[in-house]
């Protein structure tokens, strides 16, 4: 299970000073400069650290040309010396070399949780457990000069009577969270004040009261203080998100999260709240499972993150996204990626990455207990998120072993800070000394995002055998499989009629027919005499109108039996049917002529005149039809089914024509299922597994299988966590099961959306090109059908297109919000303009 973890202990530096307005704390510019990332930070931590003997560190800030570190520790070592320092709970040491610095050495009586910057330059703020700093009474805060760690005498704030967890200056205040009903013996708080951060006098602007445990009820489960545990400050200064073990804030339900709007004259709870943190998880263990909030470098939204053991449909365990623009009830997050168990402690986002640590072993593990399980990535303690979905990117450097976890995640402009409460990164590869620092000077920039657009190109890798077919619909019954390298029969049943008949016919389904004659031809699936399209009324008949290219030689195929209940005799069922105004099968008596329960078929050879006209007409009982096939006459054009063609498409009814790329290596493109083209990269399925190359237009690259779930250094190592033997070995992502029956795929805004043979809803699933770890969970695109038939999918801007498998048509709908918004409309095909669509893997590139 999830090992109990003491309260990590994390504020961004960037959160600093912001400008107020005469009128009091609003402010009118942003926070600070962001950290401004263009890359991931380096995977190799730096040595410009001192090393940190005992203890744990809670908290990191970056003064300048010093950083500054708090928490439960008592002895540093400067790097490559065994002489121990006496530091309690606070140190510093320079930025560029790691040498613990001489100057600034307080004596502070109890734990640090907090250090932020102070109101003038060369001040810091410290907060925690202690009562005196040098001697002189400071009850949980004080202000301390940088330069000699001594305390800054005009800053006297009150006496707070429990622990204070976080600080956050925020213009001409310091907002201060914790475990406190007092600050200064008669002044009530909950949890939430506010001082000048000049003087420290306590004024009213931050009066909101935390109160009522997350889980213990008075009788059973861990009891714990009640108040704050963490503060955010939006980079703006406009809005404070609070954690902590509270149930209420101000008598209104706000469990264990708060956000609260930051104005001129006070702060006030903000219309947002979420029910998603109200389930208890491991209240035996835990009265409050959060442990760390932050808000992205442009404010756009925060991520929590919690410990708390795996719980289904809970955010236990779990870092989970948030949007800071949306209001409302009962809100949800935008993603959550699960540990399966495992304590995540901190969270500190750059532009690229949101660096999470803790206790983990994997991530994506959404159907994890304390085990590796489908879509499991492993992650020894930190990890680099994706920020659109919350996967595990390439970076893993790992720390091992893990101890109680990463308790401290700090961006700075050249890097990423991390406190613990271990000794190395990596597996005993590299010793620091519960700090280390990942500089951002060498790291590497994640794969690119960017996509394809229309007008552009489309390439079509494997397209099928050329084949004359230029129609097969299974009249009153789902797709059935081509069984001889042709098109599929398209679907034509109650959920998916064909759009080539009118309305009034009704559909029947029977058991497998008992034979068929030798009109039929070899190859045809026998179950296409299991179903059949029937009409039951005489006005209007049951037509059917196809186009076809005018001027078309082609032959016309109807696939018939007669399979009613074993009642049908000769005479009993009898219908005509006309072909584009002329009867072709007049008094057709199929009992008569062929037998009860005998399929059969009967051709015609025409010249299309641009639309192929089918009625059929009663004369005894009702007419049927079980299939349609429309055969252009004349040899078909050659081809393998491994080509890649491209063509040029602005997206409407320009098509150019296709050429056909060099396939140097052989790829078995018939055997593809699906792909996609982002950043460079194509992602194809194949073989029941996703495969990556690069592709520039002209050129692909050498293909590899995209395997994120096991990593050659850290699958073997041990996570002394578990069962005896267990590593941090991943578990293959459960839709490689599903890539034999994927049609189509495509990427956009973190997702890949695709679809599955006979099915008719369109799917996702979170991805992330970086690592190429696809989300465990898979989503159903709602109130969404009518893919059942797709043979491709591809997104152009603001247009979903979809291929018809059994037609080769390309057809477009509106797309918004990440779904389709109205019915398709027919762009292209074989019969509107002579272009087929067909191939495995369909895909907009350069």
């Amino acid at each position: 299970m999830t090992r109990p973890s003491a309260l990590s202990r994390r504020l961004l530096a960037a959160l600093a000073a912001v400008a107020i307005t005469a009128a009091g704390l609003a402010p009118t510019g942003a926070a600070s400069a962001a950290p401004d990332h263009t890359t991931v930070v380096k995977p190799v931590p730096s040595t410009a650290s001192p090393d940190i003997m005992d203890g744990t560190v809670y908290a990191i800030h970056d003064a300048g040309t010093k950083i500054i570190a708090a928490g439960s520790f008592t002895r540093v070592q400067n790097r490559g010396s065994d002489v121990d320092i006496t530091r309690n709970y606070v140190l510093a040491f320079d930025k560029a070399t790691g040498t613990v610095d001489t100057a600034f050495a307080p004596t502070v009586d109890n734990q640090v949780y907090a250090v932020v910057a102070g109101p003038t330059a060369g001040t810091v703020f410290l907060a925690g457990k202690f009562n005196t700093v040098n001697g002189v009474t400071r009850r949980k805060v004080a202000l301390l000069n940088v330069a000699t760690g001594a305390v800054v005498t005009s800053f006297a704030g009150p006496a707070f009577n429990g622990l204070v967890n976080d600080v956050a200056l925020v213009g001409n205040r310091l907002l201060v969270g914790g475990i406190f009903t007092t600050a200064g013996n008669t002044n009530p708080r909950g949890g939430l004040a506010s001082l000048s951060a000049s003087t420290g006098a306590l004024d009213s602007y931050l009066t909101t009261t935390l109160t009522e445990h997350h889980n213990y009820d008075g009788v059973s489960g861990a009891n714990a203080g009640v108040g704050a545990g963490k503060l955010a400050v939006s980079p703006d200064g406009r809005q404070l998100v609070v954690i902590g073990n509270f149930k209420q804030a101000d008598g209104v339900l706000h469990d264990q999260i708060v956000k609260l709007d930051l104005g001129a004259g006070a702060a006030t709870i903000a219309d947002w709240n979420t029910s998603r943190y109200t389930p208890r998880c491991a209240w035996w263990a835990f009265d409050t499972y959060m442990r760390d909030v932050a808000y992205a470098p442009d404010g756009s939204y925060f991520v929590v993150v919690t410990t708390g053991a795996p719980n289904a449909g809970t955010l236990c365990d779990s870092a989970a996204r948030w949007e800071t623009d949306a209001t409302g009830t009962e809100l949800q997050p935008t993603w959550a990626d699960y540990s399966g168990g495992d304590t995540f402690l901190s969270v500190g986002i750059s532009e690229q990455a949101v660096y999470v640590g803790g206790h983990i072993r994997w991530l994506n593990n959404s159907f994890g207990g304390d085990s590796a399980q489908a879509g499991a990535v492993g992650r020894a303690s930190i990890a680099a998120l994706d920020p659109r979905n919350g996967l595990p990117m390439s970076w893993n450097p790992g720390r091992h072993p893990r101890g109680v976890g990463v308790s401290e995640l700090l961006v700075t402009p050249a890097g990423l800070w991390l406190g613990s409460d271990t000794s190395w990164i990596g597996n005993f590869q590299y010793r620091r000394e519960r700090i280390a620092f990942f500089p951002l000077t060498g790291g590497a920039a994640p794969h690119p995002t960017t996509t394809a657009g229309l007008p552009g190109k489309v390439y079509r890798a494997g397209v099928p055998v050329p084949t004359n077919v230029l129609y097969r619909v299974n009249a009153g019954g789902p797709l059935v499989a081509a069984t001889d390298s042709g098109p599929d029969w398209a679907a034509d049943d109650a959920a998916d009629p064909s759009p080539y008949h009118n309305d009034g016919s009704s559909t029947a389904g029977f058991g497998p027919v008992g034979s068929v004659d030798a009109t039929v031809p070899a190859g045809t699936p026998s179950a296409l005499y299991s179903d059949e399209r029937w009409d039951s009324g005489g006005d209007p008949e049951m037509q059917w109108q196809l186009p076809v290219p005018a001027g078309t030689e082609i032959e016309v195929r109807l696939y018939l039996a007669d399979r009613y209940d074993g009642t049908s005799t000769p005479g009993s069922r009898v219908f005509d049917v006309a072909l584009d105004g002329v009867t072709v099968l007049d008094d057709l008596d199929l009992s008569g002529t062929v037998g009860h329960n005998v399929g059969t078929m009967r051709s015609f050879a025409i010249v299309s005149d641009g639309s192929v006209d089918l009625d059929f007409g009663h004369v005894v009982e009702n007419p049927l039809v079980d299939g349609i096939e429309i055969v252009k006459t004349g040899p078909p054009p050659a081809g393998n089914g491994e080509e890649v063609q491209v063509r040029s498409y602005d997206g409407a009814s320009a098509v150019g024509a296709s050429s056909v790329l060099a396939n140097p290596d052989n790829t078995a493109w018939s055997t593809a299922r699906g792909g996609f083209w982002v950043g460079g990269t194509l992602f194809y399925g194949m073989n029941g597994a996703l495969y990556r190359r690069s592709f520039d237009g002209t050129t692909f690259g050498t293909p590899s299988l995209v395997d994120p779930y096991h990593d050659a250094y850290w699958d073997t190592v041990e996570t002394d966590s578990g069962p005896d033997g267990q590593t941090y070995a991943g578990v293959t992502t459960n839709f490689y099961a599903e890539i034999p029956n994927v049609t189509g795929m495509f990427y956009t805004a973190g997702r890949l959306y695709y679809t599955l043979a006979g099915q008719g809803e369109l799917h996702w699933r979170w991805f992330t090109p970086d690592s190429g770890v696809v989300g465990a969970d898979r989503f159903t695109v709602a109130g969404v059908t009518g893919f059942a038939d797709a043979g491709g999918i591809f997104l152009g801007g603001d247009t979903l297109y979809k291929v018809d498998r059994s037609t080769g048509d390309l057809s477009s709908t509106d797309w918004a919000g990440g779904a389709p918004t109205g019915a398709f409309t027919v762009r292209s095909g074989p019969a509107a303009d002579g272009n087929d669509w067909r191939a495995r893997a369909v895909f907009v590139g350069p």
